[in-house]
């Protein structure tokens, strides 16, 4: 198999002989993917100063087996560093990819939702705005979508003004339901994370107990190492 011109973006490395990088990548039309960069280490190589996460990229590989050979790996567009709290917020995105991604299932739509994350990072806006939006396209892409218009049994839609506990693999129910567990929600939060849009620091700070819940549950309380560079 070969593969030419492929957009994409490096997630992770790690080395790989004296000489060479394990590359792992998102592809938009492949998903995830490793790649073997042969020589990548040596100070002349065609990789030097490419192979660095955030950026999207120009790819291309090849071989039959499960981990191919990666032969391009080229600038795309016009590229500007992150920094301070934006290379964390990346690194943490980079990480729920590597983790809840499998290998070449491909996910189009979440990797124009990486891209413009990486954008809205790079901007330096409002981080926790922009991941919480992130974790939740990942959750829906991933086949885990939220229930955020309703309570569970009925038809009655999220209320302002109440206050419910949110079960992952369920959703909101009246927090004097006999349903146990979850996290406790005000439904303020719940219709902001809904429409995207949120009124202060009190609903992202609610939005992103939920979330870490909502993803400690995919990962099956497995932790996430890129938390640590936010402590």
């Amino acid at each position: 198999m070969r593969v030419r011109q492929e957009p994409g973006f490096v997630i992770h490395t790690r080395p790989y002989s004296e000489t060479s990088l394990f590359v792992e990548i998102l592809s938009r039309h492949f998903g995830r993917i490793t790649t073997i960069a042969k020589g990548a280490r040596r100070q002349k190589s065609k990789f030097r100063g490419t192979l660095l996460p955030f950026r999207e990229l120009s790819v291309g590989w090849s071989g039959r087996g499960e981990v191919p050979t990666l032969t391009l790996a080229e600038p795309a567009g016009v590229w500007s560093d992150m920094r301070g709290q934006s290379v964390r917020c990346g690194f943490y995105v980079n990480e729920l990819v590597m983790k809840l991604l499998h290998r070449y299932d491909a996910h189009p739509h979440l990797f124009d939702c990486y891209a413009d994350t990486m954008v809205q990072l790079r901007r330096g806006g409002v981080c926790e705005h922009t991941l919480r939006l992130f974790e939740k396209r990942l959750l829906k892409e991933l086949g885990y979508a939220m229930n955020l218009e309703c309570e569970v049994g009925c038809r009655r839609e999220i209320n302002a003004g109440q206050s419910y506990r949110y079960i992952p693999n369920l959703g909101a129910v009246a927090v004097d339901n006999k349903q146990k567990g979850g996290v406790t929600i005000s439904g303020a939060a719940l219709r902001a994370l809904r429409n995207e849009s949120f009124n202060g620091d009190r609903e992202l700070k609610e939005c992103k107990k939920l979330m870490r819940a909502m993803i400690a549950h995919q990962l099956d309380n497995r932790p996430l190492h890129s938390r640590k560079l936010f402590r």
